[in-house]
């Protein structure tokens, strides 16, 4: 009876052990905000934030994603507590698809789809037979199809379609090739094609200049600009609300004018 007292009471000792060390430990964590992004430019602005972020009472924990497909899942199921690295119309896809429950807190920048080419310095120039590189997600590869017919005119598209794809144009005068690749492998390609649609992050991170490299850029009207996102249920948390006011700080802005060379343009 008394060593069974005796293990009731040791037991009892652990549990309350585990109790305040799990409880110190949540304590802890809840001054961490964890981030997800990609490295050009989410990752590279929150990095120069930290001190700032610290500043408001949290340490920020940064993890850099290269698949477009991550981010959101990781911010939907906990791992993070916010995400930067794409435009609303990709978050109401990822949301209509994957049926997450995440919503935009903030626009921070715009980043235009340029066209970039080593080989040509119009998109007059194009002839017949040029291979023309598009990102192969659904969201910037129908936004690049719908700059080629809408501003640039080389194509039509197939009436109806709410995301089209390389199979939806039905007219092709110039005859030209489209090649549909994964984004971040389209500066890679440049040299094996005529001319391609590149995202912002991966042209800064191959040290494309849009003002140099790029032979088109479309008109900045704010459809495409990149958010903020977290939880629905945590968009007015302390945490993101922290994250809101530095990332829209007059130091974030020069952060992103100075160093992007108008590939990444801040629009708050």
């Amino acid at each position: 009876m008394k060593k069974s007292k005796k293990l009731l009471s040791i037991l009892l000792c652990l549990v309350t052990v585990l109790s305040l060390t799990v409880g110190c430990s949540s304590k802890k964590d809840d001054k961490v905000i964890r981030v997800g992004a990609t490295q050009v430019p989410g990752g590279d602005l929150f990095e120069y934030l930290k001190d700032d972020i610290k500043a408001e009472g949290y340490d920020l924990e940064i993890t850099i994603f290269d698949d477009y497909n991550l981010p959101n899942e990781a911010l939907d199921n906990g791992e993070i507590d916010a995400n930067l690295f794409q435009h609303e119309p990709y978050l109401n896809k990822a949301i209509e698809e994957k049926g997450y429950k995440l919503s935009p807190v903030v626009g921070l920048y715009e980043s235009p789809l340029f066209v970039y080419s080593y080989k040509i310095k119009s998109i007059d120039e194009l002839k017949s037979g040029d291979k023309f590189a598009l990102p192969d997600d659904p969201t910037n590869g129908s936004r690049a199809l719908q700059y080629l017919q809408d501003e640039l005119n080389l194509i039509k598209l197939k009436d109806g379609v709410d995301n089209p794809s390389v199979k939806d144009i039905v007219e092709n005068p110039k005859n030209i090739e489209f090649i549909e690749a994964n984004a971040a492998q389209l500066p890679s390609l440049l040299n094996d094609v005529t001319c391609a649609f590149i995202n912002g992050n991966y042209a800064v991170a191959a040290n494309l200049d849009a003002n140099k490299d790029s032979i088109y850029g479309p008109k900045i009207d704010g459809t495409y600009t990149n958010i903020l996102v977290s939880r629905t249920e945590d968009k007015d948390s302390e945490k993101i609300q922290v994250l809101k006011k530095v990332l829209t700080s007059e130091k974030s802005k020069k952060f992103l004018e100075e160093n992007y060379k108008g590939v990444i343009v801040p629009v708050f």
